[in-house]
């Protein structure tokens, strides 16, 4: 097994830091291109149309930074994530054990480790860098696959925290979900949950986001998807080293048979291990490959 050599900190830090930066700025221009066409498009005069673009970038930056820092806080109090500090279970223990040992491996200090009591099938990692990172299961996971794919779910978490994944796909799906999810969700709050009293997101919800999705976030969706897929593909590789490839193409494989519905708030589709997390229009924004692109590109790595 041959991990690769990791830089100094430092150093590593600096070039993840500007990776993430020339990725948030691609988005950003992007969905300020396609802002432009459209505001063109309908006839938009030059001083307001560069004023409209303007707000639409500086919004989806925001939204990037806040969904940045607010991730933790998200995880924590949204979906009731419990920090694994004392193991309680067995099951706890295996977990904390092989993730000792797999960030050993990698040459890294162990992250923490939590649980959303939930019956999904999804991992996510979120964190400002490798030393605050905190890998999250749900409890479907830990229900749907066996000891050896868990250790392989958790060494493609490791690869993204190797990788410095975590801010730059949160910095680019933050910034797209700002201008188009966000006000799809602020129009289904009125419409779908106060009007037509439906808890689930209804017309409204998927009116408005396909309006801001076709509008200004189709080409911003495009680039983020392309740069997360292509994550994706190194995160398996690098685990697969971690933990051999017969666990990975387990695990994925087990993913890819178990196919439940998934019930998770958008905002947190960046650090999803799932194939799919949503139905309709979320289609349309895949950050992940499917998972037979996956097995198929494991396969022939072997």
């Amino acid at each position: 097994m041959n991990i690769p050599a990791p830089m100094t900190n430092f150093w590593l830090q600096i070039m993840q830091g500007l990776r993430s930066a020339v990725m948030l700025g691609l988005v950003l221009l992007a969905m300020g291109l396609a802002g432009g066409l459209l505001f063109y498009l309908v006839g938009v005069p030059a001083p307001t149309l560069f004023q409209l673009v303007t707000g639409l970038v500086l919004l989806a930056g925001g939204g990037a930074l806040l969904l940045l820092f607010g991730a933790p806080w998200a995880l924590r109090y949204l979906l009731g994530a419990r920090t694994i500090v004392r193991p309680t279970d067995s099951i706890d223990l295996q977990l904390l054990m092989g993730l000792r040992v797999l960030a050993r491996q990698a040459g890294m200090g162990t992250p923490r480790l939590g649980i959303i009591e939930r019956p999904v099938t999804n991992a996510y990692t979120v964190g400002l860098s490798r030393n605050t990172a905190t890998i999250v299961l749900g409890r479907g996971l830990l229900q749907a696959l066996k000891p050896d794919e868990l250790q392989a779910v958790l060494a493609h978490e490791i690869a993204h925290i190797m990788q410095g994944d975590m801010h730059g796909l949160t910095l680019v799906q933050g910034a797209v979900n700002m201008v188009t999810l966000f006000p799809a969700q602020l129009f289904s709050l009125v419409g779908d949950r106060w009007l037509c009293r439906n808890r689930d997101p209804g017309w409204c919800f998927y009116t408005v986001l396909v309006l801001t999705q076709t509008g200004w976030g189709w080409l911003g969706s495009l680039v983020a998807g392309w740069f997360s897929r292509g994550q994706e593909f190194r995160a398996d590789q690098l685990a697969a080293q971690l933990v051999g490839h017969e666990k990975m193409i387990a695990a994925l494989s087990c993913l890819q048979t178990d196919a439940r519905p998934i019930h998770l708030p958008s905002t947190l589709m960046a650090w999803s291990l799932a194939e799919r997390i949503g139905k309709g229009i979320d289609d349309i924004r895949t950050t992940h490959p499917s998972m037979s692109v996956r097995l198929a590109a494991l396969r022939t790595a072997t």
